[in-house]
């Protein structure tokens, strides 16, 4: 389980790498701030557009086997990034791993699942989608880091290295887990058709796209807009980071007991925190507490919403391949979005205005989770009174007769 969190923790951190050492990566390979975010925006794309389509070809083979040669990929991709001499074979090797990140994050998540008794799902979930949101949290600011004590290829020789070592623990500790394909294709019109799986996914592309229209331009945001030095900004991504890596952790007990009610609390504190980053910025004691309040909001939505794709995707006979591949699709589809439109506006107005316009987009999620639980309570009701028609009826002397008149 430790060798799947690990992978998930592996690739993520490669995507949203340029992140942290952006206004780095642009002055080295000659181009603008927007250019370079756009090397996670085509890489987020290329996940969205491939990772159903491969996840479902390549769902037949043995999943130890499967995730090495993904990390593999991984491991050249990011060897390809540190020796690339300029910025299209950077977006070549991004391109190699952008094809493996999908097939690895939906495929890991259901084998942690196959791997654990049915009682321990949403654990098993947990433990892998920390990976991912370690990835964000951690895993990048512990790059910015890095590059700022070396340079930003140094951060992805590391990557590399560290893809290498994953590697060897999934196929030192992954079982050879088989899991049918015929399942995930019988599940994935089911699952396109699904009320309260279609909302999930409509919250997860709303509330993604916020944050990373935000967080993929956080460097050049906090050293133009709040005046940080380097290093200062490598301290506020890690306070980001500590703070997500809590609430991580924490939110477990509360996304097995009432995972909508925590995605709007945790979806409203994500909102507020952006939308008060401006008026932070002036005071560096309140910038930490506004990107703590962002990173401890963020940290806690991969595990809330997977959790909601589970529970939903529980209730169609073998769509949790399937309903877990678009959510990989549609979570990286909205990394692209939010930093393409991050660029666009970054290049447009500079920096000032994209923690606003974040803050919509946690304002548009927030209402769509307070429309599908109003959705949801209504089948509820409607649910307990067409049972308790059926009892009366059946209570009831002729009752079953008059109710077929």
């Amino acid at each position: 389980m430790l060798a799947l969190s690990m992978g998930c923790f592996t690739f993520v951190s490669t995507e949203l790498m340029p992140v942290g050492v952006l206004p780095a990566m642009a002055e080295g390979l000659h181009v603008s701030l927007g250019a370079a975010g756009y090397l996670v925006t085509i890489f987020a794309f290329m996940v969205a557009l491939t990772a159903a389509p491969l996840t479902s070809i390549l769902a037949g083979f043995n999943r130890k086997a499967l995730m090495a040669g993904l990390l593999a990929a991984c491991c050249v991709g990011n060897l390809v990034t540190f020796l690339a001499p300029g910025y299209f074979v950077v977006f070549l090797g991004r391109i190699l791993v952008a094809a493996a990140i999908g097939v690895f994050w939906s495929t890991a998540v259901v084998t942690a699942v196959h791997m654990v008794s049915s009682r321990h799902a949403v654990r098993a979930t947990a433990i892998v989608f920390g990976g991912v949101s370690l990835a964000a949290v951690l895993g990048v600011p512990a790059g910015t880091m890095l590059g700022d004590l070396y340079n930003w290829r140094a951060v992805f020789a590391a990557l590399s290295a560290l893809s290498l070592l994953v590697f060897t623990l999934v196929v030192w500790s992954v079982p050879a887990v088989r899991i049918s394909k015929a399942a995930r294709r019988g599940a994935m019109s089911s699952v396109l058709k699904n009320g309260p799986l279609l909302a999930v996914f409509s919250i997860t592309a709303l509330v993604v796209t916020g944050n990373f229209l935000a967080y993929t331009y956080i460097s050049p945001y906090l050293e133009q807009i709040a005046g940080q030095s380097p290093a200062q900004i490598g301290m506020l991504l890690l306070i980001y980071g500590a703070a997500g890596v809590v609430t991580n952790f924490a939110i477990g007990p509360f996304a097995s007991s009432a995972p909508r009610t925590s995605l709007g609390l945790v979806t409203a504190l994500f909102m507020l925190s952006l939308a008060c980053l401006n008026s932070a910025a002036a005071s560096t004691a309140a910038l930490f507490i506004a990107l703590a309040a962002w990173g401890a909001a963020y940290g806690a939505l991969p595990v809330l919403l997977q959790t909601l794709v589970f529970r939903e995707a529980s209730r169609i006979p073998g769509a949790a391949d399937a309903a877990t591949s678009i959510n990989v699709s549609v979570f990286n589809a909205a990394i692209g979005l939010g930093s393409l439109l991050g660029g666009m506006l970054i290049n447009l107005a500079g920096p000032h205005p994209i923690p606003y316009l974040s803050a919509c987009f946690g304002l548009a999620g927030l209402g769509a989770i307070f429309i599908s639980r109003v959705k949801v309570s209504h089948a509820s009701i409607k649910l307990i009174a067409s049972s308790e028609e059926k009892r009366i009826n059946i209570n009831v002397p002729g009752g079953s007769a008059r109710g077929k008149r």
